[in-house]
């Protein structure tokens, strides 16, 4: 698990460029940093500001050698990384790594789980390897297979190869999105890294803020919707897709390399069919935890005491019933939202080891711009500064690795809006008796209105949407008002419509929802050095195999998620099985919106008046950051979120 980052110029690159790059990666990395320059008939490895001094001197054709120095500041281009030691801690683990005839180069972040396996094939069809790590194994795996190499990977990754003699780069990124990748493109320079503010630390390309992406985030609660996200060039490498980039004819092109297929079979509900389903999910799943545990270094998990996350602590003490666990839960004592009785049920349950988080609007007022810094755009809602949190406790207590239940809700149907997708494609008599089942008028109320929200608003024109809007969500207001009617043809921008849960799902699972939930929680765990496994994200096995079922068979007993239940029933507390409850990632948002506020005032200036009504605001301040339901709506905190993250742009002289 690392920070990647390269630099490629038509006419040569400035070496300093690139460092600089690898220097904003520096906590994805800690242990240490790697550099390769390319020249037109040779590759330098190169001793880096902190690489490590177990590395020099090795004899491996990618380790620098203090003899072989590469005195220029001029070169063709270069691979950086910046290295988190999980596996393989050796010097052999060294990146950017290379293939024994030196032609092929490659900077990797991510974990190739099932990488022993493929090894193992690789060795047979005569590659050498020189390293234990699942590096190698993805770079011969590529030098063999080519693309089709992305079919074999289970894990998580974003990657990229150089072919010097061809001069062609190859990139690619997880099914899913687990791990980042964007880059930039102009006349003269080519770029990548694993985030934005490594390519906003180099001269080399024109950046300024999205106004569309600006609009999504406040209207429409999205971030990173399009492959242009908050800064103008700088582009996101899709999840499931790769890129090729060649530097003789300075063309670049994407193309989707895996698709998430699912049933779209309706059928009556059998019993003898849901039990194999039970039985093969518990199998797959048991075999996604066992290879999630291989490291070289201790693994924890994240514990909130809802069923994913309880179902991944249970797995982990059945597979190591001997093993000290470590366990992390955000507590909020005398809150409403509070899961903390939950997570201890689970923890005694599995003997384990469990650390309690405080977080507290106080801390929060002191961490926010690093928050900010951490995610490069504006964030969400205060629930990612629980997640930072706990990641930041794992860091103090020596672990390196912790598994998280991000993906669970997406592949089983955890959120109270899939009840509405599963009726939906119910015949007549079906629908009414689940109607009937689930609370009669307020279920149908319920129904109809979540239809309204994800599908028929979507068929309004344009102009009548943004209407809708705006009377709708009153915050809409504080925004000014040339900014929005400038970006309003954006409502013409229709989501996809989901005719049943499990294309719902399948469309949550790709470029939407869950990329953005697994883009916080990267930026959160990597902030502080930590590597976070998301086993319902990125274990494609499982994930197929659940996509493969039709729906009725994941809520048709009226239970979020009873097929993950039922197929973890044997390793779950009966009151974590029994839970109906759904909190999610849940803080006492508004409470600490009310705390929080007036020590950002000042941030509410002329910087963000293109984007936002100032005047209105500092007007109607304290109202309006002191919401007067507890219930958090998802959206006054982005205003606040905003406000810090134009400030730290403009520190970058980004407009």
């Amino acid at each position: 698990m690392c920070g990647i980052a390269g630099l490629f110029g038509k006419n040569k690159i400035e070496v300093d460029d690139l460092k600089k790059m690898i220097n904003k990666l520096k906590h994805r990395g800690p242990d240490g940093d790697g550099l390769v320059l390319f020249s037109e008939k040779n590759s330098f490895p190169v001793v880096g500001a902190e690489t490590a001094h177990n590395i020099i001197n090795t004899n491996f054709n990618y380790t620098p050698n203090s003899e072989r120095i590469f005195d220029s500041n001029i070169a063709d281009g270069g691979f950086a990384h910046r290295r988190l030691s999980i596996i393989d801690l050796e010097a052999s683990g060294h990146q950017p790594m290379c293939s024994i005839d030196k032609r092929y180069w490659i900077t990797f972040n991510g974990e190739l789980y099932n990488y022993t396996e493929i090894k193992n094939k690789l060795i047979d069809l005569g590659y050498p390897f020189v390293s234990n790590s699942d590096t190698e194994v993805v770079l011969y795996s590529f030098v063999h297979f080519k693309e089709k190499c992305l079919d074999l990977f289970n894990g998580m990754w974003a990657f990229s190869i150089y072919d010097t003699q061809e001069k062609i780069i190859f990139s690619a990124r997880d099914r899913f999105g687990v791990k980042p990748f964007y880059y930039s493109l102009n006349r003269d320079f080519f770029a990548f890294a694993s985030e934005q503010k490594a390519l906003n630390a180099t001269d080399k390309f024109e950046t300024r803020i999205n106004e569309n992406a600006v609009f999504d985030f406040f209207v429409f609660n999205k971030i990173e919707n399009e492959e242009t996200g908050f800064f103008e060039n700088i582009h996101e490498l899709f999840p499931g897709h790769y890129l090729t980039f060649n530097i003789n004819s300075w063309e670049i092109k994407t193309r989707k390399w895996y698709e998430l297929k699912f049933s779209q079979l309706r059928e009556k509900f059998d019993l003898k069919k849901y039990e194999q389903a039970v039985s093969e999910v518990n199998s797959l799943f048991e075999d996604a935890i066992r290879i999630r545990l291989r490291s070289d270094v201790p693994v924890g998990a994240c514990l909130s005491g809802g069923i994913d996350s309880s179902a991944i602590v249970g797995m982990m003490r059945k597979i190591l019933p001997q093993e000290n666990i470590n366990v992390y839960t955000a507590s909020f004592p005398n809150e409403s939202i509070d899961e903390t009785r939950f997570a201890e049920i689970v923890a005694k349950h599995n003997n384990v080891n469990q650390f309690f988080i405080y977080p507290k609007a106080e801390n929060l007022i002191k961490e926010l711009v690093d928050l900010t810094v951490c995610q490069d755009i504006p964030i969400w809602s205060t629930s990612t500064y629980a997640q930072y949190s706990v990641l930041k406790k794992v860091k103090e207590t020596g672990i390196k690795v912790v598994l998280d239940g991000q993906g669970g809700d997406e592949i089983f149907g955890g959120y109270a809006q899939h009840n509405s997708f599963f009726w939906k494609g119910l015949n007549w008599s079906d629908f009414a008796a689940a109607i009937k089942k689930n609370g009669g008028k307020s279920a149908l109320t319920f129904h109809l209105k979540q239809q309204l929200i994800y599908n028929h608003q979507n068929k309004l024109p344009g102009s009548v949407k943004s209407m809708v809007y705006k009377n709708y969500f009153k915050d809409l207001l504080f925004l000014n008002n040339d900014f929005f009617e400038n970006n309003i043809s954006r409502f013409n921008h229709s989501n996809k419509i989901s005719s049943n849960l499990n294309q719902k799902l399948a469309d949550e699972m790709q470029n939407t929802s869950l990329k953005s939930y697994l883009k916080c929680e990267d930026r959160c765990a990597m902030w502080h050095g930590i590597e976070a496994r998301t086993p319902f994200a990125d274990d494609h096995k499982l994930i197929e195999a659940v996509f493969n079922l039709p729906e009725v068979y994941k809520i048709g007993f009226g239970n979020n998620k009873q097929l993950l239940r039922d197929a973890t029933k044997n390793i779950l507390p009966p009151e974590i099985f029994n839970r109906k409850d759904k909190l999610g990632y849940a803080t006492p948002n508004n409470k600490w919106l009310n705390e929080i506020s007036s020590s950002f005032f000042d941030n509410f200036n002329e910087d963000i008046s293109p984007y936002l009504n100032v005047q209105l605001l500092k007007k109607n301040y304290k109202n309006f950051f002191s919401p007067k339901s507890n219930h958090d709506n998802g959206r006054i905190f982005k205003y606040l979120s905003f406000a810090i993250w134009i400030n730290e742009v403009k520190k970058n002289n980004i407009n």
